[in-house]
């Protein structure tokens, strides 16, 4: 049978055919996107009675930085993905079988509060635009977060303000086209927004709801499984760097003419540290992601330290993959000038990568908080 992250690296030839596509047109080509379907790689968060995982988190990982080393835009889907099926959890069990029943789904979210949700008989209405919504033109369902209107104030977020998590369908979300970018161009990640569209209530869900379903994956935590999610996207991009040198290395040579990149100790020096500090980093991240398998497994309950290992080495995969790459991009030469090289590709996706809020230090402070025997104080670090 054919793991995830197999079939993961069976498509890297066919992502690298439409990549142009998928840079040009501003999201994932649609042959990439049947391919998705067919591998059931945007439904690894959900229950196997749905099409998912349920087991080893960190083969999950492994499907995210094989897609990234072909296209980080292709990475970063499917990994949004993963989020959007992981919330299927706080569903009751008909609405998470409504929502996620049809395989064929492809799904995005957005945690950011940017919406007003106005409570009515049988459920709310929906009111806003967010922003940075990856994959939004390409998938069915999309899962948007709301603040709570609970007076006659204004709804804006704040301690004790009530959120919520809503699904709607995609005939219900109005695109506008604000995703002219460097980095991650192919993720569409474009604004959304809604105008007084009703949502039942069965459809809505907060993150401190009870989780309906009774398996070891739905008690990983969802902050730090992010978190190590987006640390291996980075690894792709670090990893489709560190390929292109070694290709252009050792293809790039020109009788008569020394010395060549190859030969170079600058460029041979370069290789072998991005090979050492990225295979390092991966390391620590799987073990990390392990331990945490392994207790959720056992349902035990998961300590700060085991916690703060797993985003520590995060945002320590993701610094060392964006040094990596800033490296590679130094000493490649003039190559890493041009757009038809993977390595000016590399460069844009890594520092956008890591601009998501997931892997920003603050998370590294939350981590070594519990070093010093203080409590971590952002609530989704344990969440």
């Amino acid at each position: 049978m054919t793991s995830p992250s197999e079939a993961a690296s069976a498509l890297k030839s066919i992502i690298l055919e439409h990549r142009q596509t998928t840079e040009s047109n501003r999201q994932v080509a649609p042959a990439i996107i049947e391919k998705l379907k067919e591998t059931k790689l945007c439904r690894l968060g959900l229950p196997k009675s749905l099409g998912g995982w349920e087991d080893d988190p960190v083969e999950v990982l492994r499907v995210y930085e094989a897609l990234s080393s072909a296209e980080a835009s292709v990475g970063w889907m499917v990994w949004n993905n993963h989020l959007a099926c992981t919330f299927g959890r706080f569903l009751a069990p008909a609405a998470r079988d409504s929502i996620y029943g049809n395989d064929d789904h492809i799904y995005a979210n957005s945690a950011r509060p940017e919406g007003v949700a106005t409570p009515t008989d049988g459920g709310y209405l929906i009111d806003g635009r967010w922003t940075l919504v990856s994959g939004c033109e390409t998938s069915d369902w999309l899962a948007l977060r709301c603040v709570v209107k609970t007076g006659d104030g204004p709804a804006t977020p704040g301690p004790g303000v009530p959120l919520k998590l809503f699904y709607l369908p995609r005939s219900d979300i109005q695109i506008i086209d604000t995703w002219h970018v460097g980095g991650l161009r192919g993720t569409g990640s474009h604004d959304v927004q809604v105008e007084g569209v009703f949502v039942p209530e069965e459809r809505s869900l907060a993150f401190e709801d009870e989780v309906t379903i009774d398996h070891p994956y739905s008690r990983l935590p969802v902050g730090a499984m992010n978190a190590a999610g987006c640390a291996a996207i980075a690894l792709g991009v670090a990893r489709c760097a560190h390929e292109a040198l070694v290709t252009l290395g050792t293809e790039k040579v020109t009788p008569g003419k020394a010395p060549d990149l190859r030969d170079r100790p600058q460029i041979q020096s370069t290789v072998a540290e991005v090979s050492a500090s990225v295979n390092s980093a991966r390391m620590y991240l799987h073990a990390a992601t392990s331990a945490l398998w392994k207790a959720v497994q056992n349902n035990e309950a998961l300590s700060d330290s085991m916690l703060a290992s797993v985003w520590e080495a995060s945002c320590h995969a993701a610094n060392v993959s964006r040094t990596a790459v800033t490296n590679i991009y130094a000493v490649a030469g003039t190559v890493s000038l041009y757009e038809s090289s993977p390595i000016e590709r590399a460069h844009r996706d890594i520092h956008a990568v890591l601009l998501h809020g997931i892997v920003q230090p603050h998370w590294m402070s939350q981590a070594g908080m519990t070093y010093m025997g203080l409590k971590p104080n952002i609530p989704m670090f344990n969440t």
